[in-house]
């Protein structure tokens, strides 16, 4: 499968399946070398739309301008309302890789408008930063959901966290698996929306039961069933009818 020569649809913007034409993306069998849509480089691949659209991590992520800068000024201490609030923002698609960084931010921001001592702008840029080195797939591919690894990224930010330190590198890896336990009692398939919210979820039931911070988190019905095909309806603790 490759890009079609010639394609000049990459002047458009879909926020979901394909965000170059908006048709269903498949998963490949074997990971191949494909022509990024968007930036044009050559690089290995593990999924591409029917018509052979293939867009890369980085250009799937590519806003981040956007995305920080609506959490930087944003003074809502909800979690999950705040998580919301960006997942609607046009540089947020249905699914994708930026989810693994909007996680560990949303998380932060929130942190922060709580109370929360840290140092905010530096914190953002690393976790934004961690979150775009988990690829696209990962809950697939590696085993490790994005959103789970987001709350780990969280975690690891929050308690100065390196593999050198002894307490400290034990909290991010308790988090990620509480997140994934989680996520496996809903189960799959992919909703980047469900699994962003269990995370987020997880991870402040973590700080407080860890920590002893109180950050608080409604439960709104999900206003994205509709445009997920591969939604679990009833079987997802956010859907109503």
């Amino acid at each position: 499968m490759a890009v079609l020569e010639g394609c000049c649809c990459d002047e458009h913007h879909h926020a979901a399946n394909c965000i170059i034409c908006g048709k269903p993306i498949i998963y490949l069998k074997n990971e191949q070398l494909m022509e990024c849509a968007v930036c044009h480089k050559v690089k290995p691949a593990n999924a591409a739309c029917v018509d052979g659209h293939f867009v890369c991590d980085e250009c799937h992520s590519s806003g981040s301008d956007e995305i920080l800068g609506f959490l930087r000024k944003s003074r809502e201490d909800d979690p999950i309302k705040l998580f919301l609030d960006v997942c609607s923002l046009d540089a947020v698609h249905l699914h994708g890789p930026e989810h693994h960084s909007i996680v560990p931010c949303v998380l932060l921001t929130a942190y922060k408008n709580c109370g929360g001592e840290i140092d905010f702008g530096k914190a953002m840029d690393t976790a934004w930063r961690r979150g775009q080195d988990v690829p696209g797939g990962a809950c697939g591919f590696l085993g490790v959901c994005g959103a789970a690894s987001g709350a780990g990224i969280f975690e690891s930010i929050l308690v100065g966290a390196s593999p050198l330190t002894p307490l400290e590198w034990e909290y991010p890896q308790r988090m990620t698996a509480q997140v994934l336990n989680k996520l496996v009692e809903v189960g799959g398939p992919r909703c980047c929306k469900r699994t962003g919210r269990l995370a987020i979820e997880t991870a402040s039931e973590f700080l407080r039961e860890k920590h002893g911070f109180c950050m608080p988190f409604s439960r709104p019905k999900c206003t994205f069933s509709g445009k997920n095909k591969e939604c679990l309806k009833g079987r997802c603790p956010f859907f109503e009818p």
